[in-house]
Order: C-alpha cells, then sequence, then structure tokens
C-alpha cells in the first residue's frame, strides 16, 4: 500500500489507527515534509492528536514528551539515512525499508533506553516536551548533521546542567556565587543517587566532572549584565547543534583513566593535561546558524521545559533565596519573591483581594508591564492553589513554608521559564521580564 492510500484509509477511518506501528507509519508520512517546515516535530504532534492518534496507552496516552520522542526519532532516523551514508534518499513510500533500518530507534520500546517511567509519567513531562534523562536523543551531542562517533551515553547532561546552573548568578540578587554552587553539586548528587537505584547503569555522580563544567560554562562571571543577558532562555542544545560547545572539551584537560577514576568521584581533582588539545567542534557561524538553531528545533533537540537535576537545582535556589524573607517584603525582581508572594496571596478566605493587593504592589514597583503582571499572577495562581487548599491555612514555620514551595516548584518546572515553549503550545509562558 503506497504512503498515499494508506494516509487516505487511516484518515478515513477505513483502516484503524490501533497500535504502534499504525501510529509510526502515519506519523514517517506527516514527518515527510512536516519535520522540514514550520514548527516541524511540533506540528506533526497537533496533526497526530487533532486524530486521537498517540503513540502511549493508558496513563500515557497524548503525551506531550512521550510522543514528540517518536516523532524526534524519526528525524535522528532521516538524518542518518539521508545524511550519513551514501544510499539512496528513501521517499515516503519506503517506511518498511526506514523502519527495518531503524527500528531500535522506533519499537514500541525504544523509550525505555532513553527515559525512566517515573520522569515520563510526571504530569510535567506529559505537558511539555522533556529530553531524556536516561542517554541522549541519537547524534544530539554534537553539531547537527555532523554527530561525533562517541558511543551511546547520557554525554549532554552534565553541560546542559552546568550551562544552567551557570546563568543563575545573574538573576540571583542575594546569593553568592559560593553558595549557588554547593547548591548547584549537592542538587546534582542527590538526583543522580535517586535515578541510579533504578537505573544502575546510569553514570555515577563525580564531583570532578561536575566541578570541571560549571567552571567550564563560566559560573563565576563577573559580569555586569543587562536584562537581556541575565534573562535570556536557556539555549544549550541550540548552540551544541551549532557547533558552540564541544561536550567531550574535557579531554583536553584529563585523561580518561583519570576523569572517570573512584577519586574524580569524591572530590574535585585537578587536570593532568595541559589543556592545549584542539577541539574537533567549530562554530558553524551566520547566517548557517540561523538556520541550525530553527532545524534543531524542528527535529525536537529543544525541550520546553528542564530535566529533574535542573528543576531540583533550581527549587532549591528558590528556597535558599526567600527562607529569610518576612511575609510581604518581597523583591518583586526575584521569580523566586514572586511565586512566594502568590502563594502567600491564595491562602485564607479573602485570597482573591490579596492577590490583586499584589498585583497593585507589583504594578506600583514599576518593574513589569501591570498587563503582563495581571496574567502572570492569574496562571502562577491556578498553579499554586491546588496545593494551597491541601493545607487550608499559611505554615506556620519556615521550615514547612520552604517545604511547600520546593514541592510546588519541583513538581511545576514551568514557573521558572528557563526555556522556550514551542509555538504551538497551549500552555502559559511564565516569561516575566524587568523593563529595561
Amino acid at each position: 500500500m503506497s504512503a498515499e492510500e494508506f494516509r487516505a484509509n487511516v484518515e478515513s477511518g477505513e483502516v484503524p489507527v490501533d497500535c504502534h506501528d499504525r501510529v509510526l507509519r502515519i506519523a514517517y508520512i506527516y514527518s515527510d515534509e512536516g519535520l522540514w517546515d514550520g514548527n516541524g516535530v511540533f506540528d506533526v504532534l497537533d496533526k497526530l492528536h487533532a486524530r486521537g492518534w498517540s503513540f502511549g496507552r493508558g496513563d500515557l496516552k497524548f503525551n506531550r514528551t512521550l510522543d514528540i520522542f517518536y516523532l524526534a526519532q524519526i528525524a535522528a532516523g532521516t538524518y542518518r539515512s539521508n545524511d550519513q551514508t551514501d544510499a539512496d534518499f528513501l521517499s515516503v513510500d519506503d517506511f518498511d525499508t526506514f523502519y527495518a533500518q531503524h527500528h531500535q530507534l522506533l519499537n514500541q520500546d525504544a523509550w525505555r533506553q532513553y527515559y525512566s517511567p517515573a520522569f515520563l509519567a510526571h504530569a510535567t513531562s506529559a505537558r511539555f516536551y522533556r529530553l531524556p534523562d536516561l542517554q541522549d536523543l541519537p547524534d544530539s551531542s554534537g553539531p547537527l548533521g555532523g554527530p561525533r562517533q562517541k558511543g551511546v551515553g547520557h554525554f549532554t547532561k552534565l553541560p546542559r546542567w552546568a550551562y544552567n546552573a551557570a546563568r543563575t548568578p545573574k538573576r540571583s540578587l542575594t546569593l553568592s556565587v559560593a553558595t549557588i554552587t554547593e547548591i548547584a553539586l549537592s542538587t546534582l548528587q542527590k538526583s543522580t543517587l535517586r535515578l541510579q537505584k533504578d537505573h544502575p547503569s546510569v553514570q555515577p555522580y563525580s564531583a570532578t566532572q561536575a566541578s570541571f563544567w560549571l567552571k567550564h560554562m563560566n559560573i563565576d562571571f563577573p559580569g555586569p549584565f543587562t536584562n537581556k543577558q541575565k534573562y535570556r532562555l536557556n539555549e544549550f542544545d541550540v548552540f551544541v547543534a551549532q557547533g558552540g560547545y564541544d561536550i567531550w572539551a574535557w579531554e583536553a584537560h584529563y585523561s580518561p583513566k583519570l576523569w572517570d577514576s573512584m577519586e574524580a568521584r569524591i572530590a574535585p581533582l585537578e587536570p593532568d593535561l595541559d589543556g592545549t588539545l584542539k577541539s574537533e567542534v567549530m562554530w558553524c557561524g551566520m547566517p548557517d546558524g540561523c538556520y541550525v538553531e530553527w532545524a534543531a528545533r524542528r527535529i525536537g533537540w529543544e525541550p520546553e521545559v528542564g530535566g529533574e537535576e535542573e528543576i531540583q537545582f533550581l527549587a532549591a535556589v528558590a528556597v535558599k533565596e526567600t527562607e529569610s524573607i518576612e511575609v510581604g517584603n518581597w523583591d518583586y525582581e526575584m521569580r523566586s519573591h514572586l511565586i512566594l508572594g502568590v502563594m502567600h496571596a491564595a491562602f485564607g478566605a479573602e485570597g482573591g483581594k490579596h492577590v490583586e493587593d499584589l498585583k497593585r504592589r507589583i504594578v506600583e514597583a514599576g518593574i513589569y508591564d501591570e498587563i503582563k503582571v495581571e496574567q502572570w499572577i492569574q496562571e502562577a495562581r491556578m498553579v499554586i492553589e491546588p496545593y494551597v487548599k491541601m493545607l487550608e491555612v499559611w505554615p506556620g514555620t519556615i521550615e514547612d513554608r520552604s517545604g511547600l514551595l520546593r514541592h510546588i516548584l519541583v513538581e511545576n518546572g514551568q514557573l521558572f521559564a528557563r526555556w522556550r515553549l514551542s509555538d504551538t503550545s497551549k500552555e502559559f509562558d511564565f516569561q516575566l521580564k524587568p523593563k529595561e
């Protein structure tokens, strides 16, 4: 059956899309054009969901992360077939050949190599696209179209985590770089240990590796910074695609033996190489960089919300920023204070009045545009209120207050607004940038 016939039959309902292989085939057909134009995997996802089709079953049906993962795998297989071999280009009618060539990437259990079940089933992963927590998407740890053959692993995890952490001191008005670094290392170690319990093959925490990447990402860069620089969205994966970061930069400073040693896991070790090894990666430059940026997003390389280690870190920073703050004494330029303010205003019988008072005070501070503030508070309140209703009264201690704040933030990483939402996303974008 040709692609045209199959598409007509499933769209008319004559052939039910009732198994993984049929979802995969219609996704492959839609991807033939959809991946290379507009919003790529996100447009293809909307086509599938509009007809009630999903790769997930049961609680995973319409899981945004799972469905986009398979579309990203189709994109990876297409790149491998067309750009990394001398074979003829596969057409939309060559699904069987394509599936046979890339069965390991596309079979119904392929996601288990990339995602832990708990992470995939998380409510945030169901609503926002998130990158795998067990290993990298195929060929995504190097420049787009020119992957470095370094094996299979989660090579981007530490650099991506460090990139996120290194941009946090710019936004924190009260915490030192040393404190933020300590929080970053501590939360990374804890999240890694949790993941290892169910997935022993996960790379263990290494104090040396974590410290290297924080320094490499310039966590202690002194600034000064403009608001545009402070609040720039995380674009780590786009930079990797452009050749802006070398995921194996450590090879110039550490021998593999020392890098992977037990001693390196326990405490930060000094390099045993001189750092002169030349990188194999080169930034693509402009205007090619613009094309690569959009291509990386279209094929699913850029997440809408970060991984657990990133969210746990940001939540811990927010708790630290607010733990000594008196009720109502908020610094409205700090996101953690804004969220805590909404959380406090949502308590009590006159929660609506308290929220209006909070909005008025934020607007009077003159930091943000009034229209954006009003919508932001409304949406943040909708996220926070279910947690408030479970307690009914404002926490009586700083520890309980911090615990509630951490709980809300860990379960709702979108509140940090560090990542770009797809143009097709129906979720609210919690970006709220101060005026220049």
